[in-house]
C-alpha cells in the first residue's frame, strides 16, 4: 500500500482524504487516470503528449473536499485552490508562491491548451463534486474569445470521455492498457524503490528553466505575413460565438454557484501577438470582441474580470517572452501579486476607459519597428 500511495505521488502530486470512501473515491480515478502515458493502441489519434493531461485532472477535479477553487487557463491551465489543499493548471506558476500570498495549501495539475469548454468541463466536475467551493480564479486565453462555443483542443471523437463520466466499468479501457500496466507503473516502481522523490509544485511541469527568452527566441518562432490592407470587422456571427462562448462556458457556472466568487483574467501576450493580428486586419475585431465579452461577464455579481494589456511596458518587452504568447514565471507572479491587490480589475465604471486606452495604443503603435 506503502508503494501504491507512492506511485500516486509521483504523477498527481500527493494522496489525502479525509475519510475511508474519499480513499476509495480518490484511489479508483488514481488507478484509472494517474499512471502517464495513453497506448496508441486505445487512443490511436492522441499524437500529443499534452494528452495525459485530460487523464491526471478528474480524480482533483472530483474527489477533493474543495472550499475555494483557482482556475487558471492560459495557454492551458486550470488552477483549483482548496481551503487546505489546492491544484492549479499553469505551468509556471509556483504553488508556495500562490499558497503565500491567498493563504492556502496547493497542488498544481496542469491542462494543456484547453478551449473554454473544455475548461468549463473540468471547473463542472469540481463544483458538482464540491458545492462550497468559494473562490475559482481562471485565465481566459485572449486568442480564444472567438471560439464557437463547441471548441476543442482535442478531437472530441478520440476525447477519453469514459473518464470523465460516472461509469465504472467502461474505464477498463484505461485500466487494463498495457503500456499503463506493464510501462508506466513499472517504471513508477522502480523509481520510487530507488529512493526517488515527488516532484514538489513549484517545478511540476515548469518549463522557465528550458526555455530561452528575449527577441532572439521570439524572432525565432515567429513568422511575420504580409500585411492585410483591409481590417477585418466584427460580425453579428461573432458576436453570437462570442455570446454562447461566455454563456455556456463561463456565466451559466457562475449562475448556478452564486455563492462562489470568480476570478478571471485575460492572458497577457507579447507585442508581437498584437502585431500578428494588425499585420491580418484582425486588431480592430479582437478589440471589439474584447470589450463585448466585458460587458457580458460584468453582468455578473459573483465575476471579477482582470486584464493587464495597460501594463504597455511588460507587454512589449520581449524579455519576459519565449514566444509571441507564452510568457516567463516572473509575469506569473505579478499576475498573483495584481490580483490579489484588486489591480487591473475592470468595473462598469472604468471598462470603458481601459477600453480606450488599448485601442489607442495597439491600433497606433510602429509595429515595423520591431523588425528594424
Amino acid at each position: 500500500m506503502d508503494y501504491y500511495i507512492r506511485i500516486c505521488e509521483y504523477h498527481v502530486g500527493f494522496f489525502r482524504a479525509d475519510s475511508f470512501l474519499d480513499a476509495l473515491k480518490f484511489l479508483r480515478r488514481i488507478i484509472i487516470c494517474s499512471f502517464g502515458k495513453i497506448n496508441s493502441d486505445i487512443l490511436n489519434c492522441f499524437k500529443l503528449p499534452e494528452i495525459e493531461f485530460l487523464l491526471q485532472d478528474i480524480p482533483l477535479d472530483a474527489t477533493y473536499p474543495y472550499f475555494i477553487v483557482v482556475a487558471f487557463f492560459i495557454l492551458s491551465i486550470l488552477i483549483i485552490l482548496v481551503s487546505r489543499n489546492a491544484y492549479e493548471k499553469m505551468e509556471n506558476f509556483k504553488a508556495s508562491e500562490f499558497d503565500k500570498t491567498f493563504g492556502v495549501s496547493s497542488v498544481k495539475v496542469p491542462f494543456s491548451g484547453g478551449s473554454y469548454k473544455e475548461i468549463n468541463d473540468h471547473l463542472k466536475i469540481a463544483l458538482e463534486s464540491n458545492p462550497k467551493i468559494k473562490m475559482i480564479l481562471r485565465c481566459l486565453d485572449y486568442n480564444r474569445i472567438l471560439d464557437p462555443p463547441d471548441e476543442m483542443r482535442y478531437e472530441e471523437s478520440n476525447y477519453p470521455r469514459y473518464l470523465y463520466d460516472k461509469i465504472y466499468y467502461n474505464d477498463v479501457k484505461y485500466i487494463l492498457n498495457k503500456t499503463v500496466l506493464f510501462h508506466d507503473t513499472i517504471s513508477v516502481i522502480k523509481y520510487t524503490r530507488n529512493g526517488g522523490m515527488t516532484t514538489d509544485f513549484d517545478t511540476y511541469s515548469n518549463w522557465m528553466d528550458s526555455c530561452i527568452f528575449g527577441k532572439d527566441a521570439v524572432d525565432a518562432t515567429y513568422t511575420r505575413e504580409k500585411k492585410v490592407e483591409k481590417s477585418l470587422p466584427i460580425t453579428g456571427e461573432d458576436y453570437k460565438n462570442i455570446t454562447e462562448n461566455v454563456t455556456r462556458n463561463v456565466t451559466n457556472l457562475a449562475d448556478k454557484y452564486p455563492e462562489t466568487e470568480f476570478y478571471l483574467f485575460f492572458s497577457p501576450y507579447s507585442i508581437y501577438f498584437w502585431d500578428s493580428l494588425n499585420q491580418a486586419g484582425a486588431l480592430e475585431r479582437q478589440l471589439e470582441a474584447e470589450k463585448y465579452m466585458i460587458e457580458l461577464l460584468l453582468q455578473h455579481e459573483n465575476i471579477h474580470i482582470f486584464s493587464f494589456f495597460t501594463e504597455y511596458g511588460m507587454i512589449c518587452d520581449l524579455n519576459n517572452y519565449k514566444d509571441i504568447a507564452h510568457y516567463s514565471e516572473n509575469i506569473n507572479s505579478q499576475i498573483l501579486h495584481w490580483m490579489n491587490q484588486g489591480i487591473h480589475e475592470l468595473t462598469n465604471e472604468n471598462y470603458k476607459k481601459y477600453c480606450e486606452s488599448v485601442q489607442k495604443f495597439y491600433k497606433n503603435y510602429n509595429y515595423d519597428s520591431l523588425f528594424e
